[in-house]
C-alpha cells in the first residue's frame, strides 16, 4: 500500500494579501458607486436605447451573444 501523497506547502503571501486587500476595495467602491450615484432619467433612456438595439430579445440575439463571450474566453485563454 502507498503512503500517504504528499501535500503542497500552503502559505499566505504578501502579493497575495494585497491582491485579496485591493480586489475587495473595488469591489465594495464599485457596488457603492452603483448604489449611491444619482441617476438622471436621460441616461437611463440612452443606456436601455444601446441596449435594445444590440439585443432586440429573439433567441437568435441569446445565441449570438453567447457565441460571441465563449469566443472571447477562448481567444483569451489561448492567449
Amino acid at each position: 500500500a502507498a503512503g500517504p501523497a504528499a501535500r503542497p506547502e500552503v502559505s499566505w503571501t504578501a502579493d497575495g494579501v494585497a491582491l485579496g486587500v485591493l480586489s475587495s476595495v473595488l469591489a465594495v467602491g464599485l457596488a457603492a458607486a452603483a448604489v449611491l450615484r444619482p441617476r438622471t432619467a436621460a441616461a437611463a433612456v440612452r443606456w436601455a436605447g444601446a441596449l435594445r438595439r444590440l439585443h432586440s430579445g429573439h433567441v437568435g440575439d441569446y445565441v449570438a451573444w453567447a457565441a460571441a463571450g465563449i469566443g472571447l474566453l477562448a481567444v483569451l485563454t489561448v492567449w
